[in-house]
C-alpha cells in the first residue's frame, strides 16, 4: 500500500502507520458498542477494556498533536492559556495531596504520562501510572525517558477496576478524568 493511503496519526503498538482499511475496521468496532448505533449496553460493560483501547488507539496521536501531553481539562482562569490552566491544575492535585519527597503515588489511568511527569517533577514523589492501553503505555515510557524521569516514574499495564497491586501500596493516588471510562460510575 502507498504511504498516502496510510494515517500516520493512529500508529499500531511498534508506532508504524496503519492502513485506511485497519483504521476503518477499528473505528466500526469502536462504534458497535453505542446505543447510537444500536449497541448493547451488557455489551459494552463486558468488552470495556476494549471499547477504552480502541478509543485510545483510535486518537492518541490526534490528541497528542493538538492538545499535548496531558488528556484532560483544567478549570481555567481569567486571560490564562489552555496549557496555563493545565499545568496549574497538576499543580493543584499535587498540593491538595500534599506530595512531599519520598511518597509512592497512583496516577489511576494515566494516558501518556503528560500529569505523570509534571506532578512527579514538582514533588520529587515516585509515581506509577496505570493504563490499560499498550500504545499510550509505549509512548509515555518515551515521554518519561526524555524527561530524565525514568528513576522516578513508571508505567504499569492493567484494568483501574481490578488493579495489580497490593493494598496499602501507595501513599496517595489521583485519577484525571479516566474514571468516566469505568463500566458502572456508582459511587458507594
Amino acid at each position: 500500500m502507498s504511504r498516502s493511503r496510510a494515517i500516520h496519526f493512529s500508529p499500531d503498538l511498534q508506532g508504524e502507520s496503519i492502513t485506511k482499511d485497519q483504521f476503518e475496521f477499528t473505528m466500526e468496532q469502536y462504534v458497535k458498542y453505542h446505543d447510537l448505533h444500536g449497541g448493547d449496553e451488557e455489551l459494552r460493560k463486558s468488552n470495556y477494556t476494549d471499547l477504552v483501547n480502541k478509543y485510545y488507539d483510535l486518537i492518541t496521536r490526534f490528541v497528542e498533536y493538538w492538545w499535548g501531553q496531558s488528556f484532560h481539562f483544567a478549570p481555567r482562569c481569567r486571560e490564562e492559556t489552555l496549557r496555563e490552566s493545565i499545568k496549574r491544575f497538576k499543580h493543584f492535585i499535587a498540593l491538595q495531596l500534599g506530595l512531599k519527597k519520598g511518597m509512592k503515588v497512583l496516577d489511576v489511568g494515566c494516558g501518556i504520562g503528560g500529569p505523570q511527569i509534571e506532578i512527579s517533577r514538582l514533588s520529587s514523589t515516585e509515581i506509577t501510572g496505570l493504563n490499560n492501553n499498550a500504545y499510550q503505555i509505549s509512548r509515555g515510557k518515551d515521554l518519561i525517558s526524555s524527561a530524565g524521569l525514568s528513576e522516578q516514574c513508571n508505567l504499569i499495564k492493567g484494568d483501574f477496576m481490578n488493579m495489580p497491586f497490593p493494598h496499602n501500596t501507595f501513599d496517595a493516588a489521583y485519577p484525571i478524568e479516566s474514571t468516566i471510562h469505568a463500566p458502572d460510575v456508582v459511587y458507594i
